[in-house]
């Protein structure tokens, strides 16, 4: 049997043309679409494009985008173009499962809704606050890699006509990109405001570094020598010390531990040492130096914050040294054959506890060859990679293996060792005077 070859086809119709020309535009706006939200990361900017396209595009009176909060698991009102007042939409956090955005949220299956008032799915309380009425509603999530990024409505066509499923076909498609879009912006933010804070961190420790003395006082006589090293077990830290040289020829040493770490703990020991040089400059004794700082530290009430201090003034001529306590641990003294000992005791508590606190005066006569080491608690409560705390009596035996010459060396080195593969938990440290005679 002869077969002829079929019709060749003929012409599209109007209709057909029609819709090939529809694609085409949808086509080249979402083309315009990647461009366009492409071209910045700041999240504001995208938003704000992204939402006055959609409403161009879609042909749509008012587009908003709701984001979903993660911590309170709730998709809010980020902006809101067209009719809609955004500032009264912002009070409301709307769950999954709530409204026609809830909806999209839990399914993740865009929608569209020809006629809002009657579907029983719609949240009439956003029209009862704006004033605007919600006639027909096209909503599509915004996710990418699996993860929700928020929901994103256009409202009524201007052409009065429902939304069709090609207007929610070509709406999920530009949901899909600006969903990318909002994603990479908000990791941009996140981004930049950690480098920022960076930054911020890093001004903070260098002024932090500002307030410590940045150079140690010598005594041309080789009579004695003073050691010291610090480290924030964060960017900043509460630890300080200080040492200077007073007119007299006597020298000024001190080392306090703010309760707490971080920015709180860097602003106290800020306002701490500032205080405190200025009373060391009026050549008063210790005890009457930590008196005064204590009732000014409590004056002054920074939310219940203190320090722990210990100061005293070291006598070249006479080979002492003259301290008081205040709530700090006891310092360690090692004399030329290695054995260590505690000297002295906190005498009062720690600076800004109470309003009235006095503290009394201890003197250690130094022998040649004995080294004094000062110390935060940083370096006793130091841990081990299994969280075993280094302690008191390691850090008396540590002291002792290390002898007078190398005694903040030693120490430091051990407790380091004994901490290696663990993070440090806090600020350490150490302030050595070594008397030769």
């Amino acid at each position: 049997m002869e077969t002829w070859p079929a019709d060749p086809p003929g012409p599209d119709s109007p209709e057909d043309l029609a819709r090939l020309r529809e694609r085409v535009k949808s086509l080249s706006r979402l083309m315009e679409v990647t461009a366009l939200i492409s071209s910045t990361l700041d999240l504001d900017e995208v938003m704000n494009r992204v939402m006055t396209l959609a409403k161009e595009v879609m042909e749509a009176e008012a587009a908003s985008v709701m984001l979903w909060n993660e911590e309170l698991e709730c998709l809010e009102f980020e902006i809101a173009v067209g009719q809609v007042g955004v500032e009264k939409l912002k009070q409301f956090q709307i769950k999954k499962g709530q409204g026609i955005a809830g909806t999209v949220a839990e399914t993740g299956v865009p929608l569209l809704v020809a006629d809002a008032p009657s579907d029983p799915r719609f949240f009439a309380r956003a029209d009862e606050e704006t004033g605007f009425v919600t006639k027909s509603i096209l909503a599509a999530p915004l996710i990418t890699s699996d993860r929700l990024v928020g929901v994103s409505e256009v409202l009524n066509h201007r052409a009065g006509r429902p939304f069709t499923e090609q207007d929610l076909e070509l709406f999920a498609a530009f949901c899909r990109q600006v969903a990318v879009a909002v994603d990479n912006a908000r990791l941009h933010k996140r981004e930049v405001k950690r480098r920022l804070l960076d930054q911020q961190m890093s001004m903070a420790a260098s002024i932090q570094k500002s307030f410590l003395p940045d150079r140690l006082p010598e005594d041309e006589r080789g009579r004695f020598r003073i050691g010291a090293f610090s480290e924030s077990a964060q960017e900043v830290g509460g630890d300080l010390y200080y040492a200077a040289l007073r007119p007299d020829g006597r020298v000024s040493i001190c080392l306090g531990d703010v309760s707490g770490k971080g920015v709180p703990a860097a602003l106290y020991m800020a306002r701490v040492v500032s205080e405190f040089r200025q009373l060391c400059a009026s050549g008063k004794t210790p005890c009457e130096v930590l008196a005064e700082l204590n009732a000014d530290l409590f004056a002054g009430k920074m939310r219940g914050m203190f320090v722990t201090y210990l100061y005293g003034i070291l006598d070249p001529d006479e080979g002492e040294f003259r301290m008081a306590n205040a709530g700090h641990l006891p310092p360690v003294c090692v004399g030329p054959e290695g054995a260590g000992r505690w000297v002295g005791e906190a005498s009062g508590p720690p600076l800004g506890m109470v309003p009235d606190a006095s503290y009394r005066e201890e003197t250690l006569a130094f022998s040649p060859g004995e080294s004094l080491l000062i110390y935060s608690d940083g370096i006793v409560e130091a841990r081990s990679k299994g969280g075993e705390e280094w302690g008191e009596a390691r850090l008396l035996e540590a002291a002792g293996r290390a002898g007078a010459e190398r005694l903040m060396e030693g120490v430091l080195k051990e407790v380091r060792d004994f901490g290696r593969g663990a993070p440090q938990s806090d600020d350490m440290t150490l302030v050595s005077v070594s008397w030769r005679g």
